[in-house]
């Protein structure tokens, strides 16, 4: 018998065939034309003309007629006995979701209320296993899970994984003798309460394991960790410098994951600048614009402060006097190894050439701005100082 919708207004035209009633929901002979009956008529076996009881018909209509209730269609009602049986008693999120049109609780509520408590419950379930029955559907039952989109694999990597993409198996799971808790269990009518609390432990732990099985299997779904080797090793080498971060994977959804590896790297990045900005400062440099000027020249003074440490290495396995001496005088930390070298050559204590450095750098970067300045540097510094210290402060290209 074939089922075709029908509107509320076009259910107002129609009236039977035989009684001459309105009709609400009508069956339309196959057979004959223009030939409708209502239910009372149609079980009735009504005959009239050339019409017979016997001729195929057509139930107009999607089965959105109240059957047992009136919040309930027939069409729903089909579908919540078709979900208990598939998805099981107890699993009442799935059942909503293959009913569509229902919650979890009106699925419950209505299962219960009719088809356990109700009239077919009272005559299909006897009373005493009513309690039973409604006692063993708490949600015991885990939800389905999810469907994931098969990955796309050539056959050769199909074979070497042991995946069927289609049905999202492999061919050896993880735990792969998890199976065998409850493969040989079956209760039986005269077990008792100790053998019964056992049995449902093996199930419990079954369940479990199952559980971590998905588990992993939706990890290595959303962070596309099904591929072949080729695709593995890839992955492998971008996630070998986050390795240390690899146990977040697990908490975190791939977006949220891909975004928190970026921000370690910005942050990593962050601290490289810094670093080279506190270089550039302790250097005398202030401004961004003489930044590429300096990083042209630290080559070549590099360079010339290396082969200084050459010509100045001392044959003696220590420092003389005069770098002992210097070693303890105010503002020695705050000199480079050249600097040092320099100031013991000179004999000049670390805070005088700290001064003289710093007026030096000044009229260099008024200089630069236009402003014609000499710097003032003490006068007992001789002209044979004042050539060193102006020979070394070209090459550091602080002096133009």
């Amino acid at each position: 018998m074939a089922v075709v919708p029908l509107s509320t207004e076009d259910a107002q035209r129609y009236q039977c065939s035989y009684c001459g009633c309105d009709i609400t929901l009508r069956l339309k002979c196959a057979s004959c034309n223009d030939f409708d009956l209502c239910l009372h008529c149609f079980s009735s076996g009504a005959t009239a003309g050339s019409h017979k009881p016997d001729h195929p018909y057509q139930l107009i209509d999607e089965g959105s007629f109240p059957l047992l209730t009136m919040d309930w269609g027939a069409i729903e009602e089909v579908l919540l006995l078709d979900a208990v049986e598939q998805d099981g008693l107890g699993n009442w999120d799935d059942i909503a979701a293959h009913v569509v049109t229902k919650t979890a609780k009106e699925s419950k509520d209505h299962y219960n209320g009719l088809y356990v408590n109700g009239i077919i419950g009272e005559g299909t379930i006897p009373p005493t296993n009513h309690e039973a029955v409604l006692s063993n559907q708490g949600g015991e039952v885990p939800p389905s899970p999810p469907h994931y989109t098969p990955a796309r694999l050539e056959h050769p990597e199909q074979m070497e994984l042991g995946y069927m993409p289609y049905r999202d198996d492999f061919e050896r799971e993880y735990d792969n003798n998890a199976e065998a808790v409850i493969s040989e269990m079956s209760f039986a009518a005269d077990d008792d309460d100790i053998e019964k609390a056992l049995k449902l432990a093996h199930v419990d732990m079954y369940n479990r394991r199952m559980a971590e099985r998905e588990r992993r299997k939706r990890m290595a779904h959303q962070h596309n960790l099904i591929a072949g080797k080729q695709k593995l090793s890839t992955i492998k080498k971008r996630m070998s410098k986050e390795e240390k971060y690899h146990q977040f994977a697990r908490l975190m959804e791939p977006e949220k994951y891909e975004a928190f590896i970026q921000s370690l790297k910005k942050e990593k990045q962050l601290k490289h600048r810094i670093k080279e900005l506190m270089r550039y400062r302790r250097n005398g440099i202030t401004k961004l614009d003489e930044c590429s000027e300096f990083d042209l020249l630290r080559p070549q003074q590099d360079k010339t402060t290396e082969k200084q440490d050459l010509d100045t290495t001392r044959s003696s396995n220590g420092k003389d006097a005069g770098e002992q001496e210097l070693s303890l005088a105010p503002g020695f930390s705050l000199l480079s190894l050249a600097e040092r070298k320099l100031c013991n050559s000179v004999a000049m204590k670390p805070n005088g050439y700290l001064h003289v450095k710093a007026e030096v750098l000044k009229s260099s970067a008024l200089r630069r701005i236009g402003y014609v300045v000499q710097p003032k540097l003490p006068a007992m510094l001789t002209s044979e100082h004042r050539q060193k210290l102006g020979r070394y402060m070209t090459t550091c290209g602080w002096l133009c």
